[in-house]
Formats: structure tokens, sequence, C-alpha cells
């Protein structure tokens, strides 16, 4: 290539690198040369000038003539692609990503004095790499003076610049970094090809898609190889990584990876360190029993999380057995069986995150007191993990982190060495059959405890049972167990609680006023248990409370009058024996999504208020009662989708705007019903690490004659009103067709009159429709057979006459959806003659015919009434001897009365004569 061509070719990457992308070279810059103090990205150049500047620096020692990219940006790309490291973590992590050594034979260093000589080296860098240059300088550098087509690192990660169509002109690139900068175009990765001599290439998080270019195996100088989180898909074939002999470190996950993956493929790997493959489809299977043992790497991390590993035999894999230097491994969600092998431990005496979750291993958790040390996390949630767990957990892992034992089988106590694990941030033990009480250590000695879960277990006593050291504590899950007594004043010592759920178990009294004192608090689950009492004034400090759920208790008394519960989204107040009016606690609550108060004592109307909540969702106000007519600014909530007025003391006509509420027809976010969504707050954010604290809102709506649960995404797709059992009068309004998004309209139960609207027909996905006793007349609407998606109708007990529709929806149901209404005919019902007169038109003729068949009943069953007695009274005459004589006895006793009260009778008359 001529030098002309090559300078017009790098123009662009030039003038991108000009105007603030990044671009770092192997030369590092005399901080005298540059001006500090503007935002403007570091330019770097290869001239000569800069070499001499150059000289009279300090030398680094890992900038040679090969620029140490990953040495100087090692910890830097741990932040970006695991999220922040903790302290403790930052020594062990910065090794899993390798290290480009140009001295082969360099002696290994002690492990601190590396530590130590990495981190001078490291912080002179970055001093060197964060001086900044002007615009005024920039503005000065000249196409010559850059020379890019010598630059050796180019690092665009995260900027805006995307158009690299002459990328193969840097034949001198070294390392290349494209994360992050959202590019889609294929022939990028072609120019790709051409540079032969890099040693590190970071494609991850961009959009390329189809399959990896086979001329990447021509990269054979190729350390560092990340094609993470892109679209990727297809097979990955053996061909084109078997060539890539010297690679420390390969990402291929977060891609739409097909077909199978053999292990064989790496066979030549020996200087492998870190290994991952986490597909974001369910189509890649991985089969590692193929690859011939010993292996000839030896990982430091490895992730194979979902990737349906070794369907056939699901077994952990074999060559694991001979690695020893693992710190990180992940073989969660691949249905894996047997037993978790204690050699994992015992061959690894550094792994500090081991992550099963997900699959299918049985037996016992056993641990060796002496393995372990290091641990920081471990991840064997849902399998089916049973027996104890291990005695001395606690004192096994005396640096652990993150403990989930959720979703297993796990029995018996909780073990008080888990009181321990004094760095503990998070313990999660809950879907288990744990007993008895929590053990008080845990109270004391967990000093770092962020998260505590013990939901679904058989735990019962009390926890806190006593005084705690539990500061630190945000999450607290204590919920379906079977704790009793009154709320521990312990909790009281955790003041930074941001969620407490202690909902269905049996505590007991009143719920204490120090629950104000919460003041980061977010979410409060006190629902299902035997509290007690009125609401007390203390919930209205709570002014970060998002959720509140004190349901299906036994509270009492009115609802507050505060309105400072300004940051509240979904409350939750049924089935309890709350009375009086509707209070002012919700008016300033402008971001409520439900509001939950049926099934209590409440009385008076609907306050005003309640149509300036325009995030409202969700209204459920039945079971209460409220009365006076429903108010016309419930018409307002034009976000409402499910609204429950049922079983209240309404009257009045139906309001006819209505047909102002969204009702299901508005475009929401997904994840508006969950209920408390917040990512858990930890310093590090390795790819498994998912702990979050989400709960889903739960709504009971009765749609299909029978009450439902709707949770979570699924209410974003239901929709209902329900306005039976008041006095509603008047007719249906036709406006109420203009609600065509709506699932679930029953209207039973009250007084309405007219006829059915045609105008329903425009309820294109209505499920179930309830009109049942009223006093509706008319026919039904042959336009209705057009709703296919009805399942439920119901209009009986009204005076609804003519033929009933029996095309599509209708030919499927019976007679029990009409009854009650004599006038009605059909295919189930008795036949339409059209020569007989109108049902209305008839007039006694009706009331003849009926009683003519009463009374012929009535004729028959008088006379087989008879015909019983009868016989029965001829078997007793027959079986019985003593019934017989007084039977008898009873005859002849009756003809001689009757006999002599005829000869008196007789006598009397002679003598008158």
């Amino acid at each position: 290539m001529e030098a002309g061509d090559s300078s017009q070719q790098v123009n662009g990457i030039m003038s991108a690198v000009a105007n603030g992308a990044l671009a770092k070279v192997d030369q590092v810059h005399d901080p005298r040369d540059m001006v500090s103090g503007g935002d403007t990205p570091l330019v770097g150049t290869s001239t000569s000038t800069r070499i001499e500047t150059k000289s009279s620096m300090p030398q680094n020692p890992l900038i040679k003539d090969v620029p140490k990219f990953k040495d100087v940006f090692e910890e830097f790309k741990w932040e970006k692609i695991h999220g922040k490291i903790p302290l403790m973590y930052q020594k062990p992590f910065r090794h899993l990503r390798p290290i480009c050594k140009d001295d082969k034979n360099e002696e290994k260093e002690d492990d601190a004095q590396r530590d130590k000589d990495r981190d001078q080296d490291q912080n002179l860098v970055h001093e060197q790499f964060t001086q900044v240059i002007s615009k005024k300088v920039r503005k000065q550098l000249s196409k010559t003076e850059l020379k890019l087509e010598n630059l050796k690192v180019l690092n665009l990660e995260n900027t805006n610049f995307n158009k690299l169509s002459d990328i193969e002109a840097l034949t001198s690139l070294k390392a290349l970094s494209l994360n992050g900068i959202g590019i889609n175009d294929s022939s990028v990765l072609q120019g790709i090809c051409s540079l032969k001599n890099l040693h590190e290439l970071e494609l991850g998080w961009n959009k390329f898609n189809g399959s990896i270019p086979m001329c990447f195996s021509n990269l054979t100088s190729l350390r560092v190889l990340d094609l993470s989180n892109n679209i990727l898909s297809g097979n990955i074939p053996a061909a084109l990584i078997t060539p890539l002999v010297h690679l420390e470190y390969l990402s291929l996950s977060g891609n739409p990876f097909g077909g199978s993956f053999s292990f064989s493929s790496l066979a030549n790997y020996s200087k492998l360190q870190v290994f991952e493959l986490v597909p974001q489809s369910n189509d890649l299977h991985v089969d590692t029993e193929d690859l011939a043992l010993p292996p000839p790497f030896q990982l430091k991390a490895l992730y194979l999380s979902g990737c349906n590993l070794n369907n056939q035999t699901q077994k952990i894999p074999s060559f694991l057995l001979y690695q020893k230097e693992m710190q990180i491994l992940d073989l969660s969600s691949n249905k894996l069986v047997g037993q978790i092998p204690t050699w994992l431990l015992q061959n690894n005496a550094n792994l500090e995150v081991l992550v099963l979750k997900d699959n299918s291993f049985t037996g016992p958790f056993l641990v060796d007191d002496s393995l372990g040390k290091n641990l920081s996390l471990l991840d064997i949630s849902n399998n089916d993990v049973s027996g104890k767990v291990p005695r001395n957990i606690g004192l096994s892992f005396p640096f652990l982190r993150w403990l989930n034992l959720s979703g297993n089988s796990f029995e018996a106590n909780i073990p008080p060495s888990l009181g321990n694990l004094t760095m503990a941030e998070s313990i999660d033990l809950s879907h288990n059959k744990f007993s008895g009480e929590v053990p008080g250590q845990i109270g004391t000695g967990c000093l770092a405890l962020i998260m505590l879960v013990l939901s679904y277990n058989n735990l019962h006593g009390n926890f806190p049972s006593g005084s705690t050291n539990l500061t630190s504590l945000e999450f607290l899950h204590l919920d379906n167990n079977h704790f009793i007594g009154s709320i521990s004043h312990g909790l009281s010592r955790s003041p930074s609680l941001s969620l407490l759920d202690i909902s269905n178990n049996s505590f007991q009294g009143k719920i204490p006023s120090w629950i104000g004192n919460f003041s980061y608090l977010e979410a409060l689950d006190m629902s299902a248990n035997l509290l007690e009492g009125s609401l007390p004034d203390a919930i209205c400090k709570l002014s970060h409370l998002e959720f509140l759920d004190l349901s299906k208790n036994q509270l009492i008394g009115p609802l507050p009058a505060c309105s400072e519960l300004t940051s509240l989204k979904f409350i939750h107040l049924h089935h309890n024996m709350i009375s009086g009016p509707i209070s002012n606690m919700l008016s300033g609550s402008f971001n409520l999504t439900t509001l939950d108060l049926g099934y209590n004592k409440l009385s008076g109307g609907i306050p005003r208020y309640i149509g300036k909540l325009k995030e409202l969702r969700v209204l459920l106000l039945g079971g209460n009662e409220l009365l006076g007519h429903i108010p016309l600014h419930l018409c307002q909530l034009q976000n409402v989708t499910i609204m429950d007025l049922s079983q209240n003391k309404f009257s009045g006509p139906l309001p006819t705007c209505f047909n102002n509420i969204s009702f299901g027809s508005g475009q929401f976010s997904t994840d508006a019903f969950f209920k408390y969504y917040q990512p858990f707050a930890f310093p590090i954010n390795l790819p498994f690490l998912e702990i979050i604290s989400s709960e889903q809102e739960i709504v009971i709506f009765t749609t299909k004659s029978r009450s439902e649960h709707y949770a979570g995404n699924i209410l974003n797709f239901m929709s209902g009103l329900d306005l039976s059992c008041n006095q509603l009068i008047g007719a249906i309004p036709p406006e109420f067709g203009d609600l065509r998004h709506i699932r679930a309209l029953n209207l039973s139960h009250n007084y309405l009159q007219g006829s059915i609207p045609s105008r329903l027909s425009m309820l294109n996905q209505i499920e179930s429709l309830d009109l049942s006793y009223n006093d509706l007349s008319g026919e039904i609407p042959s336009e209705l057979a057009s709703l296919t998606t009805l399942s439920i109708f119901n209009v009986s007990f009204n005076n609804l006459s003519g033929r009933v529709p029996d095309t599509w929806q209708f030919a499927n149901f019976d007679e029990s959806n009409y009854r009650g209404n004599p006038g009605l005919c059909g295919p189930l019902l008795k036949s339409c003659n059209p020569f007989a007169p109108h049902p209305e038109n008839v007039g006694d003729q009706d009331i003849e015919v009926d009683g003519a068949i009463d009374v012929a009943a009535f004729a028959w069953s008088f006379f087989a009434s008879y015909m019983v007695i009868v016989i029965s009274l001829v078997v007793i005459l027959c079986v019985s001897p003593y019934y017989r004589r007084a039977w008898s006895f009873y005859i002849d006793y009756w003809i001689l009365s009757r006999f002599y009260e005829y000869y008196r009778s007789r006598s009397s008359e002679k003598k008158q004569t």
C-alpha cells in the first residue's frame, strides 16, 4: 500500500480521533506537553518528538515495544464487563484477564511484591493516560503529525464513532477495542481480518449479526478475543476456533448461537485462562466430554451458564477434575444431576465464586472444614439438595459474602454457625423445609448483613428474639412461615431497612409506632397476620414508602388523616374492618398505581381527590358501605384498567362518561406492576450475580364468576369493570360499547331497565359479560354473536324475550345462561313458534295454560301420594299384629259409634212425633 493511499484511507478514523474519539498508543506523553482541565480525550502519536519527550520520564516496565494494553487497562476492563470490583476482589481478579508479556522467560515474582509493583505501575500509567489535550492544542494537530497508520493501540470504547470502513489501514494495531459503540457493519469484521498483528480484540456490546467471519482464524496472534453481547448466530465453527492457540481470554457470551460446540476445539489452548460462553438463546449445546484428559490449560474463570451442558450425561464436566487454579466457576442453568462434588473445593484452594444454581443436583451438600477458605460467593439455589446444612458452614467459609441456598429441600434447624459470617452481605435460605427458631447468632454476628431472606419455610418463634446488631440490614423477608407473637422491637435497631416483609405469619398485637422511624423504608408487607388495632399515624412519616400491604388482618378504626405518603404506588388494605369515610390519607399520592380498600366497612362517598390520581391503574373499593351516585370525577382516571365498586350501596344511573377510561387501551410500562423492583446495591455486578428484591403486584378481581389473582405483567393485559350488587337504576348507556379493550364487565344484581344496547357488540375483546338479576327487557341483540372472545355470558332473571343467538360463541351456552326469562326461546330453550302470539301480547293466556299445566301436575302428584299412603298402611297391617288389632278395634269402635248416633237420632225423631 502506498503512503499516500494509506494516509487517505485513515482520514475518517483520524478525523474521528481529532474530534473526540479516544486513541491510545504505545508511547506515553510527557505531562508537561499536555493541558489539563479539559474533557477532551487523549490523542497519542508515535513521532520522534514524543519518543524524546518520553525518555525524560521514569521508564514504565510494563510499556515496552508492544503496548501492554491489558496491563494498563485490566482493572478497567473488569469494571466494564463485570461491574465495579470490591477492594477484596481487585487483586485476584486482575490476573483473570491475560497479560501480554514479551519476555516469556521472565521469572515469577513473589505474589505480594508483584501486586505492589503492578499497583505502582498501573497508577503511573493511569496518571499519564488521564492527561487531556485542550481544544486549542487539538486543533493544532495536523494529519502529518498523527500518523495513524502507525497506531498500535486504539480504544474507541463507548464512543459515538461507528464509521470504520477503513479499519484495515491500521496495519500496526496490536490492540483494538470497539466495545459499546453500537456498530453493526459486518464489513468492519472483514476489515479487522487484515490486522494480522492484533493481540487483543474487543468487539463486545455491539450489533454485529450473522455468523462469525471465518477469516478470524487468520488472527493467530490473538491473546484476547471478546465477541460478547452481539447478535452473532449459527454454529461456532471449530475451524475458526482451533487455530487461535495463543488465546488467553475468549468470551462468546450474550449471542444467540445455535448448534453444538465441542471443547475438543480447545485441545491446543495451553494458555487459556478465561472462557465465557453464556448464550442468549437455548439452542446451543455444549459438550465437554470429548476433550482429551488431562486438558492442556489451567482455567481461572469458566462461565458455562444455560448452554445445555453435556445433555447426554448431564454431569459436571470431567476436565474440571484437573483444574487447580479456578477462581470463578459458573455452571448454572444446565439441568446437571448427581451430587455436588466435594473435589471442586478440594482441588481449587483459591476458588472465590461457585455458582451451581438452577440445576437438578440432589443428595446432601457436604463441606470439608479445611476447604473453601477463600470462597466469597456460593449459590446452589433452585436444585433438589436435601438433608441438613453443614453444621460448621459458617466456620468453613469465613470470608463468605453471598450465600444462596434457596429453592432446595434442606430441613431441620438453621445452623447457628451462620452467625460467624461476619462479612456476609446476603443470606437467602428461602423455599426450603427449615424448622425451629432462627438462631440468635445471625442477629448478633452477621454485622455486615444487608439482605436476609427466610421466606417459605416452617420457622416458628419470633425474629429477632432479642437485641440485634443488624444495623446495615436493608432487606428482610420473613414471609410465609409460622412466626408468632408481637412484632419484635429488635427490628427497630435496623434503621436502614428498605423492605420489610412479614406477611403470611401469625404475628399479633398492634402495629408498633416505631415503624415510622424507618425513614428509608420503601416496601412494607404485613398482610395475612393477626394484627389488630387501628393504623398508626406513624405510617404517615414513611415519605419514601412505595408499597404498603396490611390486608387480611383485623385492623379497625378510621384511616389516618394525613397526606405525606407522596411516594406511594401500591396500597392494599382489603379484608380488614376499617370504618369511616375514605380520608385524605392518599390525597398527595399522585404516583399511586393500585388502590385496594375493598371488603372493609368504609362509608360515605368517593372523595373528589381520587379523580386526580392520574397514574391510577387499579381501583378496588368493593365490599364496603359506600353510597350515593357513582361520582363523575372517576371518569378522569383515564389510565384505570381494573375498577371494582361492587357490593356497595351506590344508586342512580350509570355514568355515561366511563368511555373516557382506558380499561386496557393505553400503552403502559411493562414493569408497572412490580410492587418493588430495585437491583441489590452490591459493589460488584458479575454476570451471574442477579441478587435483586423484586416482587410482583397481585390483584384479586372477580371475573368469569370467580375470584382470580392477577400478578405482575399479567395486569398489563387484564381489564375489567365490576358494578354488581348495588342499587343502580336506568338504562345501560350505549357508550359502554366504546370500551373496546375491556375483558370483563359485570352489571348484575342491580335495577337496570331498558334493552341491551346493540353497541355492546363493539366490545371485541370481552370475555365475561354478566347482566343477570336486573329488569332488562326486549331481545338479546343478534349483533352480540360477533363477540368471538366471549366465554361467559349471563342474562338470567330479567324480562328478556325473543330468540337467543345461536351462532359462534353463543352455540356453546346452555339454559343456565338464560334462566328466569320466560319469554326467551331457542334451540336450548322452548321452541320459537312463529305463529304464536308475542309474549308481550299473550296476556292471561299464558297464565291459563300455565295454570292447566300446574293443575295436572298437582293431580298426578296427589294421586301418587295417596297411593303411597294406602300401600304403606296395608303393609303395616300385614306385618304388625299389634297395629292390625288396633286397626280392627278402631274400625269396630267407629262402626258402633256411628250406629249409636244413628239410633239416638231415630229415637229423638219418634219422641217428637
